[in-house]
């Protein structure tokens, strides 16, 4: 139990919700002046087994706002600076979910009101019995309870309904056999594989195939946490640990207890926490920072890694025992280059992703594109395909999406030189007579499907530029017997493009 008086604010570096702790547990900000009733409600409160925080003023009640988000603020009406209700105001623009309970002395129809219009949860007049006062806390703990039970349903739906693994190749489809084997078995799971190949997603295929799945998923980058917070963060603190810690916090492996906990990039843990990681893998116990006292905890461990961690190991930064004892299963993910036609699927599948969340018409991926994206590396595996999916519907215009739609910096990373149809459009349909298609034929590669237009194409007389280009077109389209992109290729112009005059000459002859 902890109590905060004297009109003192906490100050976490990072806002927590409190209403993610246990079941039962919540926190309650008191907020009133005088000093014997807001030791008073101190009491009554603690040994209901409420967690609270009690404040002087408003002001000290908003500022410690910063740091922790209770379940309920117990404010009195008036107070001098600030009252009650411009109080209630500033909580509930700040947190329009959260409720708070109104205490006055002058209590009249009128402030009820007021203070109902104004948001408030509930109304006590002063002086109140003390089952009264317990009697409307506990209604906010069973609504608060409620609350809670249905964000943690949402989360696991919305997860479970989430992005699922795409993939028909062979590689994923033993994958997919594994994924179902290990899901059933006990065990932790060290997952390896380049970066961006989707290791949450199997990390998460894992805990919702399993016997945990009614327990929470909590995802963890390694990486990502400051070396200083990286214990806190995982095992928990209680009050007074360290500078800051003005409440007690469950760790990540708390937060998971029943479920899955996900170290992703599990390589980039310093050493020292290394060793606590392993002691807790042993005897699945926790102790928080500042505590004596273990906690257990039943949860599985699913890391990731896209580094050799037996070179890490042979450089002396990752320690041995640590990875056997995360290796008791390992999956491979396979890199996107590897995955054959699952690069189309997954193309086709960002495509329309990216299309319904703008709001627009998926674009055709035009069969030079499809091409491309079969041969390229793809260094950032399906995450970049996602990201390069997303970029080019975002910028099309309706068009089939061509190699002139990648984005620069694919270009530039591309093994071998692209087409010169590939492009900016600004340089290939600058204009609109023959002279920019002739630019386009004069810098272009011919391929061996290119062809000679007919000597007697400029037989019989005068005849104008626009009718040598229409002319061109219609013998170039009725050689490929319809066929755009053929037609396009034989022209050395890209598939766009030939839509374009296409359209222009209005030839009645497209498909």
């Amino acid at each position: 139990m902890t109590k905060a008086d004297g009109g003192s604010s906490t100050s976490a570096s990072s806002k927590q919700d409190p209403r993610t702790k246990r079941p039962g547990r919540l926190t309650l900000f008191v907020v009133d002046d005088e000093t014997a009733q807001r030791e008073i409600l101190v009491d009554i409160l603690s040994d209901e087994g409420y967690e609270v925080h009690a404040f002087a003023s408003a002001k000290d009640a908003l500022a410690a706002l910063n740091a922790v988000v209770p379940g309920l603020v117990l404010t009195d009406l008036r107070m001098p600076e600030m009252d009650g209700l411009e109080l209630l105001a500033q909580v509930k623009e700040r947190f329009p979910d959260l409720p708070v309970l109104l205490m006055t002395a002058y209590g009249s129809v009128s402030s009820a009101v007021a203070a109902m219009k104004h948001g408030a949860f509930d109304y006590l007049q002063k002086p109140f019995e003390k089952d009264e006062l317990v009697q409307r806390v506990r209604r906010v703990a069973e609504r608060d309870s409620l609350v809670r039970e249905n964000e943690r349903l949402r989360r696991e739906l919305s997860a479970q309904a989430g992005p699922r693994i795409l993939g028909e190749s062979a590689v994923m489809q033993k994958l997919f056999r594994k994924i179902e084997r290990i899901a059933g078995l006990e065990g932790d799971v060290l997952l390896a594989g380049e970066s961006g190949t989707g290791k949450e997603l199997v990390a998460r295929a894992l805990h919702y195939a399993g016997v945990r799945a009614a327990g929470p998923f909590v995802p963890v980058n390694c990486a990502a946490i400051p070396e200083g917070l990286a214990e806190s963060e995982l095992f928990g603190h209680e009050k007074g640990a360290f500078t800051h810690a003005t409440s007690e916090r469950a760790g990540r492996f708390e937060q998971a207890d029943g479920g899955t906990l996900f170290l992703d990039e599990i390589s980039a843990m310093p050493l020292p926490l290394q060793a606590k990681l392993l002691r807790v893998l042993q005897d699945r116990m926790v102790e928080r920072v500042g505590s004596h006292k273990p906690r257990r905890v039943e949860v599985r461990i699913v890391a990731a890694t896209n580094r050799d961690l037996p070179a890490r190991i042979a450089e002396g930064t990752f320690r041995e025992d640590l990875y056997h004892r995360l290796n008791v299963h390992e999956l491979w993910i396979p890199a996107l280059r590897d995955r054959g036609d699952d690069i189309v699927l997954l193309a086709e599948s960002f495509r329309d992703r990216a299309a319904a969340r703008f709001g627009m018409p998926a674009p055709d991926l035009a069969p030079e594109l499809l091409s491309f994206l079969r041969s390229y590396d793809f260094p950032g595996n399906v995450r970049e395909l996602e990201h390069m999916m997303e970029k080019m519907v975002a910028l099309s215009d309706g068009e089939p999406l061509g190699l002139e739609d990648l984005p620069p910096s694919v270009r530039r990373m591309s093994p071998s030189p692209l087409p010169s149809s590939a492009s900016p459009p600004a340089t290939r349909d600058a204009g609109d007579g023959a002279d920019s298609m002739a630019a386009d034929v004069s810098t272009s590669e011919v391929s061996d499907t290119s062809f000679t237009a007919p000597e007697s194409l400029l037989d019989g007389g005068p005849i104008s530029l626009f009718d040598v280009e229409r002319r061109l077109l219609e013998e170039a389209i009725r050689r490929s017997g319809g066929n755009l992109s053929e037609a396009a290729r034989s022209l050395g112009i890209s598939y766009k493009t030939m839509r374009y005059r296409a359209r222009k000459f209005d030839l009645d002859i497209i498909p």
